[in-house]
């Protein structure tokens, strides 16, 4: 199955992107994973937004387990999982990633980092 590839801007606005995911979820035979995914790639963009001075890239990829969600962006700062805090506003977002996923992690590329998250398949009958 070909991947999906998407570039954004700094001033993105997800719904795009999620209605694009949406489609490849369903031609995947995925759509039973739209929901948790479509929530992953608001969260892994919106920090991009938020915490970079410049747009990114999108990639998604189905694997026989699993579907890969990987945002790369041109920032060397890896993001931080903050613990809940009620005082605190926003900061949760990787925490509803690490509940959605079976794993995700970060990487370093020559031009920025990659976060990626895997969402497997064999969770969702």
């Amino acid at each position: 199955m070909d991947p999906l590839r998407l570039t954004f801007e700094h001033s993105a606005d997800c719904a795009s992107l999620r209605s694009e995911a949406r489609l490849v979820l369903g031609q995947w035979h995925s759509s039973d994973l739209v929901d948790d995914a479509l929530l992953v790639i608001t969260e892994l963009v919106e920090n991009v937004v938020q915490h970079t001075g410049d747009g990114g890239r999108l990639t998604m990829r189905r694997h026989h387990d699993a579907v890969r969600i990987e945002v790369a962006d041109s920032s060397p700062e890896l993001p931080r999982v903050f613990g809940p805090d009620p005082r605190r506003i926003g900061g949760r977002g990787l925490l509803l990633v690490a509940a959605l996923t079976r794993e995700w992690g970060t990487h370093h590329q020559d031009n920025g980092k990659v976060v990626w998250a895997d969402i497997p398949v064999s969770r969702h009958p």
